[in-house]
């Protein structure tokens, strides 16, 4: 609110991060920039009001709207994933020396029924540079292309990074029980963006290829 505001006194446009999470996940296609915002939890809520303080003070700023992101700062579900993958490979192999079970695969459990968009940061941090050389305003949706659950996209971490062997078991989110709930469906339209820029963000899976190669993140085999 305060940066909304020193902003339009000097005549400064505001580039302000929001969140898939301002809807409710009814939808059933891509949303676009101008769809009904009703957040279903306390974090969607505060992220749509920090939105609607930045277009009541200020009438030039470039808000973006990502999705599922991870990157090298901060935790993530991509590290969360292989920390997990690690710790269970290491759990197994330390029993299998002992000889205290036989050799199985080992698990997790990731739900299956919520569908977005994974975002590498950096990515994002490039169209985002790209958008503000192009003086675009308003509203704009930036995720990498594609869609999964979250299911898939943890089946799709473990192959990509070695651990191809580690089963992970789909389940609901209700078996979680989450004190928060989260949007079944959350998926964001990138046609403004692309109409903006004229480039197309690069499928997720080629994304998580190369935040995993950059950061030397696979299995070693050696």
């Amino acid at each position: 609110k305060n940066i909304a505001g020193a902003c339009r006194q000097k005549k400064i446009r505001v580039l302000h991060f929001s969140t898939d999470y301002v809807f409710d996940g009814t939808a059933r296609k891509p949303y676009r920039e101008d769809a009904l915002c009703n957040p279903v939890n306390l974090y969607g809520a505060s992220k749509l009001a920090g939105e609607n303080y930045l277009r009541t003070l200020s009438d030039n700023y470039l808000l973006i709207r990502s999705s599922w992101l991870y990157g090298i700062n901060g935790k993530n579900f991509v590290q969360a994933i292989l920390d997990k993958a690690k710790a269970k490979e290491f759990i197994r192999d330390t029993m299998n020396r002992a000889k205290a079970v036989a050799e199985a695969p080992s698990t997790l459990s990731v739900v299956d029924d919520q569908v977005g968009s994974p975002t590498y940061t950096k990515d994002l941090a490039l169209a985002v540079a790209f958008l503000i050389r192009k003086n675009a305003t308003g509203i704009v949706h930036v995720t990498n292309r594609g869609s999964c659950s979250w299911h898939q996209f943890a089946v799709r971490i473990l192959n990509s990074a070695g651990y191809g062997h580690i089963v992970v078991e789909p389940i609901k989110s209700s078996e979680l029980q989450r004190p928060a709930m989260r949007p079944a469906y959350s998926i964001l339209s990138n046609k403004t963006f692309i109409e903006i820029t004229g480039k197309a963000m690069q499928p997720w899976q080629l994304a998580l290829e190369d935040y995993l190669n950059n950061f030397k993140l696979k299995k070693s085999h050696s």
